[in-house]
């Protein structure tokens, strides 16, 4: 799964860049609101996680004019701005998430397979194909009922075939 990182906090950036390529996604990090709108335009993400706050664009800028622009990447936004206002406004500026700073990362890694989920017309957190069956929540994978350990490179590899 490819993600787009977009935030200008180096220090912040980084643990999330870091946090995440250990669950195996691909990050991509940008850190300026121009740069993001042309990744989003280009819809080669699974996911983007936006911060509000950028050099040159304003976070809910960007997210609008995607949105204007039929871009349809699910978008969890990343921000301090915790205001009942501030939510609403990047929810109906078309956010599918909204994720208030600072957040444990286990929480944005549950954000991130519900949106995905969703995305992929999922309601569960199981997958069954014939005799394999694959719990995303918990990463773990069974063959004919019984567990089978895998790396979580591995899982992913299965997931996505």
């Amino acid at each position: 799964m490819h993600i787009i990182l977009v935030e200008d906090d180096l220090q912040l950036g980084a643990a999330i860049q870091n946090a995440l390529e250990k669950l195996s996604y691909a990050v991509t990090w940008l850190r300026d609101g121009r740069e993001a709108l042309v990744a989003l335009r280009d819809q080669t993400a699974d996911l983007v996680l936006l911060d509000l706050g950028l050099p040159t664009k304003d976070g809910l800028d960007v997210l609008a004019e995607a949105r204007r622009a039929h871009v349809n990447t699910p978008v969890i936004v990343m921000t301090a701005r915790d205001a009942l206002e501030a939510r609403v406004r990047g929810l109906d500026a078309g956010a599918d998430d909204y994720l208030v700073k600072p957040f444990h990362v286990d929480e944005l890694s549950a954000r991130i397979r519900s949106l995905t989920r969703r995305a992929q017309g999922l309601a569960a957190n199981r997958i069954d194909v014939g005799v394999i069956s694959l719990d995303i929540g918990t990463s773990e994978a069974e063959y004919r009922g019984k567990r089978i350990e895998l790396t979580r490179r591995e899982f992913s590899l299965l997931r996505i075939l």
